[in-house]
């Protein structure tokens, strides 16, 4: 593979950039075993922030349906397209909040906290 070298078809526009995938993986390697030991902490942190700003995301996008005088309602049918999207975000990261705290969950129990 070539390094950041763009390919243009005849009508000009950019099909592939060639990145050499190995000196990348190994600079994120380092990077990570690192600061692996500071980040420790910020991963105890991590699930419950995801699963709070899924949260506050969740309600914004609800705010839209209530100001409307809808006040029961399932899924993001009635939203507007940005607000659905927030909507379909905020359940995103709930779970994979919801995930990464099970996880941590695990495998506190394993090391025996």
């Amino acid at each position: 593979m070539s390094s950041l070298t763009s390919k243009a078809n005849k009508k000009g526009k950019i099909t592939w950039i060639d990145i050499e995938p190995f000196p990348a993986m190994t600079i994120i390697g380092l990077l990570a075993a690192l600061l692996f030991p500071y980040l420790w902490r910020a991963m105890l942190i991590l699930p419950f922030t995801l699963s709070l700003l899924g949260l506050a995301f969740l309600i914004i996008a609800k705010i839209s349906l209530f100001r409307r005088g809808i006040w029961f309602s399932f899924g993001s049918q009635l939203m507007t397209r940005g607000y659905a999207k927030l909507y379909t975000l905020s359940y995103y990261l709930m779970g994979i909040g919801v995930l990464l705290l099970l996880m941590l969950f695990f495998l506190m129990k394993i090391r025996g906290y």
